[in-house]
């Protein structure tokens, strides 16, 4: 097995169960049933803004990432 799952919610669901602010989530595709470790998946995470002081605290954000 590879390591493949399905990506079925979309967007506004992820961002009212994850608690992500619109503005800090990017535009995502429709839903995949067939995810595999080489397309763009959408990810959940929490850091610092770009360009934020050191000390700000992390900001979950809604990502597409490989």
């Amino acid at each position: 097995m590879c390591g493949r799952y399905a990506s079925a919610a979309s967007r506004a669901n992820l961002l009212e169960q994850f608690v992500v602010d619109e503005q800090n989530a990017d535009e995502l595709r429709g839903p995949d049933y067939n995810v595999a470790p080489t397309k763009q998946a959408p990810v959940v995470i929490a850091r610092a803004l770009k360009d934020a002081p050191d000390d700000e605290d992390p900001v979950r954000q809604l990502r597409s990432f490989r």
